[in-house]
């Protein structure tokens, strides 16, 4: 297996598959199946550069990716690659998308300063509100469009998504994104041969890097479904890695969950090939692997087969990967079993630091931080919200953890990040969105997120003062209002009287209190 990849940026991988034939991404969407190979997707990303060299985009600037998973993602995403510029793709809303949802991402088209984005005809009203050009499609490529792009130059940007207050915009470069989707290679053993499955978005890390960057590195080929799909439908998941014989697959604690929960048995289904089901981007809880390894084992599901991960947009994504077939005892943390996110992937160094950034030693908790070749460059025109979380060559995640026998245990995260299906909000927009649905003061309303431990699955919750009654569903519109602006789901809506909520001296909503007060099932 080599350890270093024969391609230094995005643009040779993409040339080098180029060269094949052999099906790369096959799109399930509804009932219709399309399949791109290595020179089709090509094909399509140099169509997209001529379109976007059309329309005035050059080397060095920024494409705002807005698309659903499909081929017309891939050929935006290097597209603007091939013209040596960097694209950022933006969350496909989960509803069709309105005004409303397009003024909702201006925070990010300021923060990324983009000359063009790259959007689907039926949301081109939408998106003409965002007064930039819109690019729809592919156009004809005539003469040459590829940009000399060196290894530091950057090739995408990862927003924190739903952070509409600052957003920050982790820079990747061509080379760190080559070296993640290496490392995950050879943690995981990749080859040809590998089959994969997954509804991962692939506007977030863990579907860009961990399904997207990773199967164009290691050649193999992998069925994309939507996470509408998945979210409706969880057994056609289950059903499609039985179907193409997956060996891996991709998701979050939830879907796991969700799927032994409500998944009907089917003995005609054969899961014995499923070799590596990686599991990260929220907590990964024992229960949950136990339950769905006890539910698919009658359909040949090995014991061992979820391996369990961690990663962050901020290092491109993979930090540390269990091995397959290697399972670790858990870690019994604060009343829990805490599982082992295993080692640091290839050429990555994880320390656990104390608040003064002093080395803890193993079996002592602190701030997880890492060194690696797949750090960020830094976050976009943010210097001082970059100094902050690089320090001497480490990368602060703001996680917590402990390091035992070497393996890394994930115990808890920076207190007020919120975590919804790998996205990650901060309390405070929720906060900010809920109380004015209601009239109620900007400091009435806590956001934070609580274990459901019946669903394994961490929840919003909102806790909002009411300062009057009137007949409307309150509870209902601070939920839709939430789904439009953010796209984010809120589980449990309190609605409490003014006053209610615990509060410092100066007023500030203390959200671990409310947390502790309304945070039990």
């Amino acid at each position: 297996m080599h350890h270093s990849s024969p391609v230094t940026t995005l643009v040779e991988a993409l040339d080098d598959a180029g060269r094949s034939d052999a099906p790369w991404l096959t799109f399930h969407a509804s009932a219709r199946t399309r399949t791109l190979t290595g020179a089709q997707a090509q094909h399509l990303a140099r169509g997209w550069a001529a379109a976007f060299q059309d329309r005035g985009v050059r080397a060095g600037h920024r494409v705002l990716v807005l698309q659903p998973n499909g081929p017309d993602f891939v050929g935006a995403f290097f597209g603007a690659q091939y013209l040596g510029a960097t694209a950022v793709p933006l969350a496909w809303p989960t509803l069709p998308p309105s005004p409303r949802s397009m003024a909702a991402l201006a925070p990010v088209l300021q923060a990324a300063q983009a000359s063009a984005v790259a959007a689907p005809p039926e949301v081109l009203e939408a998106c003409a509100a965002l007064g930039l050009p819109v690019v729809t499609g592919p156009a004809n490529v005539t003469g040459s469009i590829r940009a000399a792009v060196v290894p530091t130059a950057a090739a995408f940007i990862q927003f924190t998504s739903g952070s509409t207050s600052s957003p920050k915009g982790a820079v990747i470069s061509h080379r760190a994104a080559v070296a993640n989707a290496t490392a995950m290679g050879q943690a995981l053993g990749l080859t040809a041969q590998d089959v994969g499955v997954s509804w991962l978005p692939f506007f977030h890390d863990m579907g860009l890097v961990g399904v997207l960057l990773t199967s164009l590195l290691h050649r193999f080929p992998v069925h994309v479904m939507t996470p509408a799909e998945f979210l409706l439908h969880p057994d056609r998941w289950i059903d499609r890695l039985s179907a193409v014989g997956a060996t891996l697959t991709v998701a979050p604690n939830f879907a796991y969950e969700l799927a032994a929960r409500r998944v009907k048995a089917d003995p005609r289904r054969n899961l014995s090939r499923l070799r590596a089901a990686l599991c990260g981007s929220e907590p990964v809880l024992r229960q949950t692997v136990d339950r769905f390894e006890a539910r698919f084992g009658g359909e040949g599901l090995r014991r061992g087969a979820i391996v369990p991960v961690y990663g962050l947009a901020e290092n491109t994504l993979a930090v540390s990967f269990s091995r397959p077939a290697e399972p670790r005892a858990d870690l019994s943390w604060s009343g829990r079993q805490v599982p082992s996110v295993g080692y640091p992937v290839l050429d990555t160094r994880v320390r656990i630091s104390g608040p003064d950034g002093a080395e803890r030693p193993e079996g002592v908790e602190g701030e997880i931080w890492v060194r690696s070749p797949s750090m960020m460059t830094g976050y976009f025109e943010q210097p001082a919200a970059t100094a902050e979380v690089l320090r001497d060559g480490w990368l602060r995640t703001g996680d917590l953890g402990v390091l035992r026998a070497g393996a890394l245990h994930v115990t808890g995260r920076e207190k007020d990040l919120v975590i919804k299906g790998g996205q990650k909000f901060h309390p405070y927009d929720v906060e900010r969105i809920a109380a004015e649905a209601v009239d109620a003061p900007p400091n009435g309303a806590a956001a934070f997120s609580a274990l459901n431990r019946d669903t394994g699955s961490e929840e919003l919750v909102v806790v909002v003062e009411l300062r009057r009654h009137d007949d409307a569903d309150p509870a209902k519109r601070i939920r839709g209002r939430l789904l439009e602006e953010l796209g984010v789901r809120a589980e449990r809506i309190h609605l409490v009287g003014a006053g209610d909520l615990p509060r410092t001296t100066s007023g500030k909503v203390r959200r671990r209190a409310c947390a502790d007060a309304f945070g039990g099932l």
